[in-house]
């Protein structure tokens, strides 16, 4: 009589080559997921900021996107009646976005706590006129473990460009 089956050998021939497979795959799987998660809440944020500078041109009003004491804790974004850069309470929310997770975002000091467009599509510091100085600066996204990253860049005029920054630069933060 013949038995099926898979003999020990068998069992643990291939039981060692999955072994060996997941632990050469596994370390690059990490880093993608990292990548990943960089690019997502890169993307997020510059689409927070376009979201933004539409309402801001739609609306032709003051619109502002401001954080939770830190970019990575989460933002807000809303149409600023009263041009002080602050979110009150008769304000409309129209946007919320939540914390990010393995992701740490540096404003330099014009942008640190919020980013604010007037009707023009202009960014300018919410100052509680209508008008204000220019509004520029950079972001800069990085993982909390070491990594490449992104830097987003406001210009004078208040469109934002992106590009990939070096583990260096990320390590300086």
């Amino acid at each position: 009589m013949r038995a099926f089956g898979f003999t020990l050998i068998d069992l643990l021939t291939t039981l060692s080559i999955t072994s060996i497979l997941l632990a050469v795959g596994m370390p690059n799987l990490s880093g993608q997921i990292q990548h990943m998660r960089i690019s997502t809440a890169t993307q997020s944020l510059l689409e927070a900021i376009d979201l933004t500078r539409t309402a801001a041109v739609s609306a032709n009003k003051r619109a502002t996107i401001t954080n939770q004491a830190r970019w990575e804790n989460g933002w807000k974004v809303f149409i600023d009646k009263n041009n002080n850069g602050i979110h009150d309470a008769d304000e409309v929310i129209l946007q919320q976005h939540e914390k990010l997770n393995g992701v740490k975002v540096i404003a330099n000091t014009p942008i640190k706590h919020y980013v604010s467009y007037i009707g023009t599509g202009e960014s300018r510091n919410a100052s509680g006129t209508a008008a204000g100085g220019f509004q520029a600066g950079t972001f800069k996204v990085c993982p909390i473990e070491k990594g490449k990253g992104y830097e987003l860049i406001l210009a004078r005029g208040g469109r934002v460009r992106q590009h990939e920054i070096s583990e260096q630069d990320c390590a300086a933060m």
